[in-house]
């Protein structure tokens, strides 16, 4: 189980030391040390914390250390395995939601890496949020179905290539005339286009932007994408 959470002294001191004993346990591929860490961590601390204290940090360290060859692909595929089977046993919010706030969730065409979506929709459904994860390379048009088909009241892009985006701002601009429609990560680096809202690199911050983006909206989505 992570160190408990009690204070802002103890968290900062907790949450630097569970850091190190999960990439240590990603070091050694001890998978079962590394689901008890988390697990333990959202238990004490709640979901934000593990998300965005935590986990982001870690993942970001083993995906630069990839990068510069100083971790094998073995250790960033392995993380990242175990990060998604533990977060099925994540702790649910215990309010019961009485009434269904859909945010559609995607990585556009070209983008593979969609477990920051994953990690992100699970501090939106901890703010009451129905997140709709549909996935990496995600085409406009499916994303546009799924707007459309469960009246989202925002849709939320992530990936790593703002080219991408700005390249298809048409088809970008058409979907947020449907629902709101935030940008998360590198993906929304100097967007400029009308109705899409750069989220801030703060992951809280992030997801209070969201909550306050799709309860304002109260009109379902109707336009498509092409």
């Amino acid at each position: 189980m992570g160190p408990a959470v009690h204070d802002s002294s103890d968290n900062a001191a907790a949450v630097l030391q569970g850091r190190e004993e999960i990439f240590d346990a990603i070091l050694g591929l001890d998978a079962d040390t590394m689901r008890q860490l988390i697990l333990g961590f959202q238990a004490s601390g709640g979901t934000d914390l593990v998300v965005a204290d935590v986990l982001i940090p870690v993942l970001r360290r083993v995906g630069d250390m990839w990068a510069s060859g100083q971790l094998s692909v073995l250790h960033e595929h392995h993380a990242s395995r175990i990060v998604r089977s533990v977060m099925a046993e994540f702790r649910r919010p215990a309010t019961q939601i009485e009434v269904q706030v859909p945010v559609v969730m995607a990585c556009p065409p070209g983008e593979l890496h969609d477990l920051p979506s994953h990690l992100f929709s699970l501090m939106l459904l901890e703010r009451g949020l129905t997140p709709v994860v549909l996935g990496a390379d995600t085409p406009w048009k499916a994303t546009a179905a799924a707007v459309r088909s469960c009246s989202a009241r925002a849709c939320v892009l992530s990936g790593m290539k703002p080219a991408g985006l700005r390249h298809r701002s048409a088809v970008v601009k058409l979907l947020a005339q449907s629902a709101p429609v935030l940008v998360a990560g590198p993906l929304g680096e100097r967007t400029s286009i009308p109705g899409v809202i750069a989220l801030p690199a703060n992951w809280r911050l992030a997801g209070d932007q969201v909550l306050a983006a799709a309860t304002r909206a109260t009109s379902p989505a109707t336009v498509g994408a092409s």
